[in-house]
């Protein structure tokens, strides 16, 4: 059974009914009947199953792709956050830290869930903030749920499909909203403050949208978070922010992460800001890490100097070991 994480709607699927996407970006059924081979497995890389769902309208229809459901229930991932938070740019830098081979060192590999998706998204984000310099647009509205992004993560014998959901912060105070339907499918949270931000005592309203929503046992969160506080070159000279920023590990060291946490948490709560450490206090496992998107803030649009991304990946690689994408580390976040 998967779980549609667009609609919430859960189903059995079939290889027996499958689907290709047109140029014209309309699906009509894919028959494999008499194909097989090489040729079997490129049309199955590029397939899609249709969610059964019953649908008052016709037009929110949608389709799954093939790799996202063929190896289990995949990770939803939500960037939590209000719309300067830069959730965006984040992102983006995140995927372009995992282009260049940034998980090698971990043991795992990645692959595109939708290659044409994957790709448009590259050339969107990606190639315009690191290549080209151009800070992005923040996060636009959408009438429904769909991953800005997905891919494959392997660590050699095991493949989860990953999900990544970035929906706009004020989108995220409405229960209704089609495009909040993701929710409930969340299997990890990336929350996401912006160091720079003067307004940190009340906290974020899409902190408590979220955490408000998902169930809980105990009082508490089953549900693996990671708290990222990005942007944090403009705070670079203060402790322990200058302790962390430019530290580049390349392996998972549970202790490390342990004092970065404390040391994160230390920090905020001296600004005051313990509203932004909910997370830490409903969730049963969570981190917390200093993280840099671009390296300084933009200039009219523009990072003249470059895009220089620092400890982007630290809590994407907490949050693969807390929900087992990455084995063997079962004490992080504790």
């Amino acid at each position: 059974m998967i779980l549609c994480p667009i609609c919430l709607h859960e189903f059995a699927w079939s290889e027996d009914e499958l689907y290709e996407r047109t140029p014209a970006g309309q699906y009509q059924p894919l028959h494999l009947d008499s194909v097989s081979g090489p040729r079997r497995e490129d049309l199955l890389r590029a397939a899609h199953v249709r969610c059964p769902a019953p649908l008052s309208d016709p037009g929110l229809e949608h389709h799954l792709p093939y790799t996202y459901v063929r190896h289990g229930r995949p990770l939803v991932i939500g960037l939590v956050g209000g719309p300067e938070t830069g959730k965006t740019h984040l992102l983006a830098s995140m995927i372009g830290a995992i282009e260049q081979g940034g998980l090698r060192p971990y043991g795992l590999t990645t692959d595109a869930v939708d290659i044409e998706r994957h790709a448009e998204y590259v050339n969107s984000y990606v190639r315009p903030l690191l290549v080209e310099r151009v800070a992005l647009n923040r996060t636009t509205h959408r009438a429904t749920a769909e991953p800005v992004d997905a891919l494959l993560v392997n660590d050699g014998q095991h493949t989860t499909a990953v999900a990544f959901f970035d929906i706009a912060g004020e989108l995220l105070r409405s229960a209704t909203h089609e495009a909040t339907r993701f929710v409930p499918a969340i299997g990890g949270l990336l929350f996401v403050i912006d160091a720079a931000t003067k307004s940190a005592r009340m906290g974020d309203e899409s902190f408590r949208a979220v955490l408000d929503r998902l169930p809980k046992t105990g009082g508490r969160l089953d549900i693996p978070a990671a708290i990222a506080v990005t942007k944090s070159d403009a705070v670079r000279f203060q402790a322990p922010v200058d302790t962390w920023l430019y530290a580049e590990p390349d392996r998972l060291d549970p202790a490390a992460v342990l004092r970065e946490s404390r040391d994160v948490y230390a920090y905020l709560h001296r600004r005051g800001a313990q509203a932004w450490l909910s997370p830490y206090d409903k969730c049963r496992k969570c981190t917390l890490h200093f993280v840099s998107a671009t390296g300084a803030a933009a200039t009219e649009g523009r990072y003249r100097r470059g895009v220089r991304p620092r400890r982007v990946l630290e809590p994407l690689i907490s949050l693969f070991a807390m929900t087992g994408v990455l084995r063997g580390y079962p004490e992080v976040g504790l």
